[in-house]
């Protein structure tokens, strides 16, 4: 993990994390009342963002699921970095990092960027959090192919 400023970020680095704090502005958090916005870039150069939608019933959809899903759907495959924003900084959850990984591509250098509403930003990799995964290539499925 390393601590950054927004103005040492790479451009596009910066473009994710103005999109994810936009994504968290539209966050549906009524029950637990916290927001979380994400924003991925997918290898092939396209942004996608998402953030958590609550329900009644304690179930919840997250940012990073709304947003690796929004790739999917376009026809991406793969991540090349991920922003999540959230009061705290948002570092994925179990879950979270488990769906990252699934379309890392076996990348263990997938960015992570987390940002707290007071502006600290962090790298981490995918390979930091989720030192010991479990994911598609365990089960000889390449997620590129489908």
């Amino acid at each position: 993990m390393k601590k950054v400023k927004f103005e040492d970020l790479k451009h596009e680095e910066q473009v994710l994390v103005k999109m994810a704090e936009e994504a968290r502005k539209n966050a549906f958090s009524p029950w637990f009342k916290y927001k979380v916005g994400a924003a991925v870039l997918s290898d092939d150069g396209k942004f996608y963002f998402g953030c958590n939608v609550e329900s009644p019933t304690c179930e919840a959809t997250h940012a990073e699921v709304n947003a690796i899903d929004a790739m999917v759907a376009d026809g991406g495959r793969k991540i090349l970095i991920i922003c999540c924003a959230a009061k705290n900084g948002g570092i994925p959850c179990a879950p979270c990092r488990q769906k990252i990984w699934n379309f890392s591509g076996n990348d263990p250098l997938v960015k992570i960027i987390s940002v707290s509403l007071s502006g600290e930003i962090r790298i981490f990799t995918i390979g930091e959090l989720y030192p010991y995964p479990f994911g598609p290539k365990d089960l000889g499925i390449d997620p590129e192919k489908y």
